[in-house]
């Protein structure tokens, strides 16, 4: 009688486990930057604050840290609520933001990201980021923000390592009293 039912079931499970669609892990530490030494946001403008927040650093000058849904009404993070805006407004001197993960030389990657932007703070409601991973570098534009609530598009960009540790880095090098170049939800996956 066990026999009857536990043969179906086991075959059930075998036919689910084999589907080719697996849920790889993220390999970035902290990708939607929710965890931080700045309890509710902060500019991250000087050496002393460049590892705020957790596995990332920050370079140029530094980045902005925030609670989205705080700081710009009816708008939302990508995920979470914490965000980085690459267009650090107390310097025009751009604005960065990188972290170091293992890879395999030769192994194919995925990097997932949500860029953002907004018109906020009569801001023009778009902007750029640009990305440098495995000695690749590309641009990306933001969504261009018809409002004040902040717009959000997901993008990809495929890239094979080099060596067996990669750096990722986000930076934004526009005038920051023009543009916003939010980014979050940053996942590194391997292929």
């Amino acid at each position: 009688m066990l026999k009857k039912y536990l043969a179906p079931l086991l075959a059930t499970a075998v036919l689910f486990g084999t589907g080719t669609h697996v849920l790889a892990a993220n390999l970035l530490v902290n990708g939607s930057f929710e965890q931080s030494d700045c309890a509710g946001g902060c500019i991250l403008d000087t050496p002393a604050k460049a590892n705020a927040i957790t596995g990332w650093t920050t370079f140029l000058s530094g980045a902005e840290y925030f609670n989205m849904p705080n700081a710009i009404g009816g708008s939302v993070a990508a995920d979470g609520v914490m965000i980085v805006d690459l267009a650090n407004y107390v310097y025009g001197n751009g604005g960065g933001i990188q972290q170091n993960f293992a890879t395999t030389p030769g192994a194919r990657y995925r990097l997932t990201f949500s860029a953002g932007n907004s018109r906020y703070a009569s801001r023009s409601g778009d902007g750029v980021i640009q990305l440098k991973v495995a000695g690749q570098t590309a641009t990306f534009n933001t969504p261009t923000a018809k409002g004040v609530a902040v717009e959000w598009s997901t993008l990809t960009y495929e890239f094979t390592a080099i060596t067996a540790q990669t750096t990722l880095a986000f930076s934004n090098e526009q005038n920051p009293y023009a543009n916003y170049a939010f980014i979050d939800n940053v996942i590194v996956e391997r292929l």
